[in-house]
C-alpha cells in the first residue's frame, strides 16, 4: 500500500525541544550578564592600586573606638594618591598618622609630649558615645552620689572624667573622686554595697543596668603632620580618614560638656594620687592671643595705676611675640541708661599700641560685676580657631550667684580653645567659681606685685 503525503515537514522539531533550547539560551545570556556584573562589582570592591598598598597607622585614646572607625574606613576600600589604604591600629601617637580622641587641651598636650602636631586647626568630630553609671540595679540620676561611683580609668578614662564632672558638680570634688575611687578595669567591678561604675553605654558589662548622666564622649579624628615614622603619603591618607569619618558622623560636638583640664588629667591612667605629668603640663601656659579684662571698680583705686602700666607693657610684649591683644574694662554701670557693666574698648588685633594708650584713660567707680563681664567675653571670643586667653585683673566679685550655672555657662561659651587666667589684686575674698574655671591664678596683694603677676598670667 502506497504512503500518502501529509503536507507537513518531516524535519520539524518537537515543541518541547524548542522550549528547552530557548530556556538554555536565556540561561546562557543571564550567566554572561551576571558574570559581567560580578566582574564590575569586583573591580569596585578591589580598585586598581597603581602605587600598591599603603599602611595607615591610626592611634586612639580608646582602642575600641579606634578599631571600630578603622574597620568602617577599611570597608570602603579607600584609595589615596593611587595607593590602596590599609588602616592599622597602633598604640603609639609617635607612629600614627591620625589620632582619635576628644578634642581637649589634654589631648593636645599628649600630642605635644609625643612631639606631634595636628595638620588641621579644627579637628572634626567622628564618633560619640553616651556616658553614665552602671550598677546591679537601675538608679535615678538624681540619686547618684559621687562617693558611690567607681572610675575605671585604665579602660574608660573619658567616661570617667565626664561622669565625675557631671555627678560631682565641681572640679575639686571630681578630681578627688577620680583620684580616690579608681578602679582598674570594668571587669574588676563587683557591684556590691550599692556601688556604681562609670562607663560608656556600649561598654556596660552584662547584667548591669545603665543610667545616663546626660553627656556624650565626642571623639575627633586629628590628622597629624609627617615625621620620621609617618611619610607624606601616610599623612595625606590620615586626612582622608578624618574626612571620611566626619562625613558619616551625625552627632554634635556640643553633646560633650566642656570640663576643666584638671578633671581630664585626673582621669588618665597616669594620674592617681599626684596627677600625672599631663595634669601638670595642663597648668603650664605660654603666650597666646589675649584679651585683658580689667576691673575698674572703686576697689581697684589703690592699684589702678600699676595695673594700667602692667597691662600696657605686657600687651606690647605679647605683640612682640607675634600675638594679638585686646582690652575690656568693667564695673557696675556708672552712666544713666547704661545696662551692661562691661565696656568693649579694643577688639583683639595686632594693634598693641592702641591697648597701651587706651588703658591709661580708665577711671574707677562702682562695684566689680566680674561674672557678667567674663560671660560676655567668653561669648565673644569662645570657640576660637586658635588658642586664646582672657587675662582677668580683679579685686573680687560683686555679682556672685549660682556657682554651678555660671561655671557651666562660661565653659560652654568658652569652648576648648579659650582659657582664663586670673590676677587677684588686694586682700579681697576670692570667687570660688573662678577657682574652678581658671587655668592659672596669680596673687598680687600689693601694688608692687601687679606687674609681675600680669606677665605671669599672660604666659611670660
Amino acid at each position: 500500500m502506497a504512503r500518502h503525503a501529509s503536507g507537513k515537514n518531516n524535519f520539524r522539531l518537537a515543541g518541547w525541544l524548542i522550549a528547552l533550547l530557548v530556556a538554555l539560551a536565556v540561561a546562557a545570556v543571564l550567566a554572561v550578564v551576571l558574570w559581567q556584573r560580578d566582574g564590575a562589582d569586583s573591580s569596585a570592591a578591589a580598585p586598581d592600586c597603581v602605587s600598591g598598598e599603603l599602611v595607615l597607622p591610626v592611634a586612639a585614646s580608646d582602642e575600641k573606638v579606634g578599631r571600630a572607625l578603622i574597620d568602617d574606613y577599611a570597608a570602603a576600600n579607600p584609595v589615596v594618591r593611587d595607593y590602596c589604604i590599609k588602616p592599622q591600629y597602633v598604640d603609639s601617637i609617635k607612629e600614627a598618622a591620625v589620632y582619635i580622641a576628644p578634642n581637649t587641651s589634654i589631648t593636645h598636650t599628649a600630642l605635644k609630649s609625643a612631639e606631634r602636631t595636628a595638620a588641621v586647626a579644627d579637628p572634626q568630630a567622628v564618633h560619640s558615645e553616651p556616658v553614665g553609671v552602671a550598677g546591679t540595679e537601675q538608679v535615678k540620676l538624681e540619686d547618684v552620689k559621687t562617693e558611690s561611683v567607681l572610675f575605671p580609668v585604665e579602660e574608660e578614662p573619658e567616661a570617667s572624667a565626664l561622669v565625675a564632672a557631671k555627678v560631682a558638680g565641681n572640679d575639686n570634688d571630681a578630681v578627688k573622686a577620680l583620684t580616690d575611687q579608681r578602679l582598674g578595669r570594668l571587669a574588676d567591678f563587683a557591684g556590691a554595697d550599692g556601688k556604681l561604675v562609670a562607663t560608656a553605654e556600649d561598654s556596660v558589662p552584662e547584667g548591669l543596668s545603665f543610667t545616663s548622666v546626660g553627656a556624650d564622649i565626642v571623639y575627633a579624628a586629628i590628622p597629624l603632620n609627617q615625621n620620621d615614622a609617618v611619610n607624606e603619603d601616610q599623612a595625606r591618607a590620615g586626612q582622608d580618614f578624618a574626612r571620611a569619618a566626619a562625613e558619616k558622623f551625625d552627632g554634635s560636638e556640643k553633646d560633650q560638656p566642656v570640663i576643666s583640664d584638671l578633671v581630664w588629667a585626673a582621669a588618665l591612667p597616669s594620674g592617681g594620687e599626684k596627677l600625672g605629668d599631663q595634669a601638670e603640663a595642663a597648668k603650664v601656659i605660654e603666650p597666646v592671643n589675649t584679651l585683658f579684662l580689667l576691673d575698674t571698680s572703686e576697689a581697684m583705686a589703690p592699684f589702678i595705676e600699676p595695673a594700667k602700666d602692667a597691662i600696657g607693657n605686657t600687651a606690647l610684649e605679647l605683640a612682640g611675640a607675634g600675638k594679638e591683644v585686646g582690652l575690656w574694662n568693667y564695673s557696675s554701670p556708672l552712666t544713666p541708661g547704661v545696662v551692661n557693666g562691661f565696656r568693649q574698648n579694643i577688639s583683639v588685633s595686632p594693634d598693641a599700641e592702641s591697648v597701651n594708650v587706651a588703658v591709661r584713660r580708665f577711671l574707677v567707680g562702682g562695684v566689680p560685676q566680674t561674672r557678667e563681664a567674663l560671660q560676655a567675653a567668653a561669648a565673644t571670643y569662645g570657640n576660637a580657631n586658635a588658642p586664646m586667653r582672657i587675662v582677668l585683673v580683679t579685686t573680687g566679685t560683686a555679682d556672685a550667684g549660682d556657682d554651678a550655672a555660671f561655671i557651666d555657662g562660661f565653659r560652654q561659651a568658652a569652648g576648648n580653645n579659650l582659657d582664663l587666667t586670673v590676677v587677684r589684686v588686694g586682700e579681697g575674698d576670692p570667687d570660688a567659681a573662678l577657682e574652678q574655671i581658671a587655668k592659672k591664678h596669680v596673687d598680687a596683694k600689693t601694688a608692687e606685685n601687679i606687674a609681675d603677676a600680669v606677665k605671669q598670667a599672660a604666659g611670660f
